[in-house]
Parts: structure tokens; sequence; C-alpha cells
């Protein structure tokens, strides 16, 4: 798991050498890939506007009410009567653990090895996001440290990991001292904000496709089923996850996609723009400075 984040750390700080980063498309008329590692302080900054902030907050506000009166009913429910069976959570444990990472993998190597920079950038765009939620879900997990549900309810039972990882059979079982893990690291669910940040990311590059979403979202969904048919989260872990991946995925998607099409656009054209309003992040030394612009 450290390795996972410290990787996503490595992906999203370090520069490219300049020949390796070579874009294609350089001749007149054509557009270039957005790599992953580019565009960070561009997505960063769309992901603290106000529709992301709403959305951190309805993941924080959510998460209370949950865990006191829906959390232990849910997981009852699941573990009583076993409605999609443990083979549904296992496969959405492999299946959400990998899908990640292999199709925005895939979409990326595709694009360029067609030469095709849309697709290399919409691939691009959801390893981005990807790497995003993982630093910001691993450190939620590592700050609440909370424990997850026991495998059927049965504190007797034990997992492949048990050795590893901590579970109770109460959904208030946090431990906000992060310097005294004991291994919960259940809150928020990665495996749904991997893929619902996944889902978001290409909905927002293709807003023009909307069987994306379609598609997609129903598909990151049963992965957060199957995170609580297969006692690996309480239901309040997914609806956070859920929240905060699609924060993160829709404002690097959207993100890429005005990057792109700035491209396209002739030297010294201008676009008519919407009322909007934008806040850039500034970190210093002993300072944060959040500064808020906007057109009306």
């Amino acid at each position: 798991m450290r390795r996972a984040y410290l990787a996503a750390v490595v992906l999203l700080l370090s520069t490219p050498h300049p020949a390796s980063a070579q874009p294609m498309g350089e001749e007149a008329g054509h557009v270039s890939v957005i790599h992953p590692w580019q565009e960070l302080s561009g997505s960063l900054a769309e992901s603290v506007q106000p529709h992301s902030l709403v959305l951190y907050g309805a993941a924080l506000a959510a998460t209370p009410p949950l865990v006191l009166w829906a959390d232990r009913p849910v997981q009852d429910y699941f573990q009583r009567h076993d409605p999609l069976t443990d083979a549904f959570g296992i496969a959405g444990l492999w299946v959400g653990g990998t899908m990640p990472l292999v199709l925005p993998a895939g979409l990326y190597a595709g694009g360029l090895l067609a030469d095709q920079a849309e697709l290399a950038t919409a691939g691009a765009a959801a390893l981005q996001a990807g790497a995003l939620q993982l630093i910001v879900v691993h450190a939620l997990k590592w700050l609440t440290d909370r424990a997850g549900p026991f495998p059927d309810g049965d504190p007797s039972k034990r997992r492949w990991n048990s050795e590893f990882v901590r579970d109770s059979d109460d959904p208030a079982a946090f431990n906000f001292n992060p310097f005294d893990l004991t291994w919960g690291l259940r809150y928020p669910s990665g495996h749904t904000a991997s893929n619902v940040a996944m889902v978001a990311a290409l909905s927002a590059f293709y807003p023009d496709e909307p069987w994306i979403p379609a598609l997609g979202y129903p598909f990151a969904a049963a992965i957060g089923i199957g995170m609580i048919e297969g006692d690996y989260h309480w239901l309040s872990d997914i609806v956070a996850g859920a929240l905060i991946g699609h924060a993160l995925g829709w404002a690097v998607g959207s993100h890429f996609r005005s990057a792109f099409d700035e491209q396209s656009r002739p030297a010294g054209a201008t676009h008519e723009s919407s009322p909007h309003l934008s806040m850039t992040p500034s970190i210093g030394p002993d300072t944060f400075v959040l500064s808020a612009s906007g057109s009306f």
C-alpha cells in the first residue's frame, strides 16, 4: 500500500527529460498528446473549484449519519442474506483493483501506437486522475485508520491478509492518530474512488459520448457494492470514495479536454466563455493561500 502511494507521488511530481517526452503530431495543423505527468497544476486548480469542494463537503457530511444509522444495518443485510454471493465480492476486489490501471494505460498506449492524440490524451487524463485519487484516498486512510467489517460478521473468520488489516463489528472504529496505525485503513474505499475517478475523467474528456457514463457509472457502482458484499468496506466508505473519486476524476478530465482543445484553436483566437469562478491554491513554506477570480 505504501509502495503504491509512493509510486503515485513519483508519477505526479517527476518531470521527464525533454527527449523522452516528445509529443506526436508536431506538423502544422496537428495536436499533440498531453501526457499523464503534464497539466498537473491545472488539474489541481480545477480540483479545488466550488463544484469539487461541494462533493468533498458532501463526502464529509454524509459520513457521520451513515456510520451511526446505515452502515451496520446494510452490512447485516448483506451478511445474513448474501444476495450477490461472496464470489461477487471477490470479483469486485480483483476487477476493481486492476481496471483503473489497465483500461487507462491501454487507451494511452493504444493512442500512442495508433498515432491518435485524442485517445492517448483521454487515457492520460484517466491515469492522472487515478494517481491523484490514490494520493488523496491513501492520505485519508492514514488519517482515519478505520477498521473494516468482520468477514460474514464472524470475528473468528480470517482473511488471507488478516495479519495486516484490522476488522471490527463497530462501524465507528476509527483511529485518528496517524502516528499509531492499527492498520484499519478502510476509509474511504480506494476501489470505489479509483473506478469512479476513471469513469468521471473519461466522461468529462468525452462530453459528447453519453455511453461512457451510462456504462461506466453502473460498473463503478457494482465495484462498490462488491466491496460491501465481500465485507471489505462499510457503506460510508463507498459513498465517500465515490464522491471524492468523481470530484477528482471530473476535474482532471475536464481540464485535459480544455487543454487539448486549446491546441487546435488558431493563434490569437478568442472564445466566448460562460460566467465562472476560479480558485487557485498557492503553497509556501509557512503559508497556504487560496485566491479567487472570475468573469461574469
